[in-house]
């Protein structure tokens, strides 16, 4: 195992980490998720930091033509205080616009580094016993140019993959006032999001279709009406992370219309 101040190797992830890369979130208290993290890393750019005990360090960067959202920042807790966070953040960073999530232990170094708070989300996670308001159809691949377009027009990010992907392997429910996807994460884990809704209310409706008949979810958000509906309805509060960015004043696009991301790690 590795000791602390041995010198540590940084190299590209690969699919081949998958193991690696579980084994460590598993170690500092995260759920182990290998197609999250196989996901990230098809779609972004993942780093590790490698002593002889293995991978002690990660971060992934999915870059946009807008914006690099910063995601999955782990030091495994015999290297911790180190200075390998900041290592890792500050090699992906390429001097535009930036984003991540940040908990309450690393926003310090974020701010250090120059991100700024601009919001927060409020991680909820349970069953949802809330009615199925059937308000929402599910979109097939001949809506994807509409998914996208609003995509783009809501978050300001031009993402077609993850429509793509949703549906090849997820679920899009769409409906006269916006859509959300929801992706089956583990047998008793949906993902829901990005939830993109005109209202408070149209984005509670497109939760609750798509939580239906699952037997736990996971969505962030950070409108209080969504918040208290999805708390009114079963849903728990496992804490909340800031959303920061560097490079910019705000995020693009209409953020008031965007109620929930599919995963932190893709703004």
């Amino acid at each position: 195992m590795g000791t602390e101040g041995e010198p540590v190797e940084l190299r590209r992830l690969t699919l081949d980490d998958l193991t690696a890369c579980s084994d460590l979130a598993e170690s500092r208290s995260w759920p182990r998720e290998e197609g999250k993290w196989g996901f990230l890393l098809t779609h972004g750019e993942g780093w590790g930091l490698f002593d002889s005990g293995g991978l002690v360090g990660t971060t992934v960067v999915t870059r946009y033509p807008e914006v690099a959202s910063v995601s999955m920042v782990l030091v495994a807790q015999r290297r911790e205080r180190q200075g390998l966070a900041r290592r890792l953040v500050s090699h992906v960073l390429d001097g535009g616009v930036s984003t991540l999530f940040a908990t309450a232990m690393g926003r310090p170094l974020y701010e250090q580094l120059g991100f700024h708070a601009v919001g927060f989300t409020d991680i909820h996670a349970g069953e949802l016993t809330a009615p199925m308001p059937n308000t929402s159809r599910i979109a097939t691949r001949a809506d994807l140019d509409e998914l996208v377009a609003l995509d783009i027009e809501v978050t300001g990010i031009t993402r077609p993959f993850l429509w793509e992907w949703l549906l090849a392997r997820g679920t899009v429910r769409i409906s006269a006032h916006g859509v959300a996807g929801s992706w089956q994460a583990g047998p008793e884990r949906l993902l829901i999001g990005p939830v993109l809704a005109g209202t408070p209310r149209d984005a509670c409706d497109l939760i609750a279709d798509c939580a239906a008949g699952s037997r736990g979810v996971r969505v962030d958000v950070h409108d209080p009406e969504v918040v208290a509906f999805v708390r009114a309805h079963g849903l728990e509060s496992w804490g909340e992370c800031t959303w920061m960015v560097m490079g910019a004043d705000r995020l693009p696009g209409d953020r008031a219309r965007y109620h929930a991301p599919l995963l932190q790690a893709l703004g």
